[in-house]
């Protein structure tokens, strides 16, 4: 993905610049302007990072630093296999 494909990613999946900041664990959102603005590819990590967003149940989306618990980890492998 290059870099100026993120903002139609981000937009498709209702994430703004800082929410998208947060959900990668990047420091600062100037990152994310400068990957937007470059028309260089992504880093690969990112992109995978990007997939996995994309395709994660809504529940493994949260970026307040919510674990999972042992009892949960079932349910959400199985919602996960279930969308592949």
């Amino acid at each position: 993905m290059l870099g100026t494909d993120l903002p139609d990613w981000r937009k498709r999946n209702r994430f703004t610049q800082d929410t998208l900041r947060e959900a990668l664990g990047v420091k600062s959102r100037q990152t994310i302007i400068t990957w937007e603005k470059s028309e260089a590819p992504i880093p690969r990590t990112v992109e995978l990072a990007l997939l996995a967003l994309e395709h994660l149940p809504e529940m493994a989306r949260k970026v307040d630093g919510h674990r999972f618990t042992a009892a949960e980890l079932p349910a959400v492998r199985e919602n996960v296999r279930m969308r592949t």
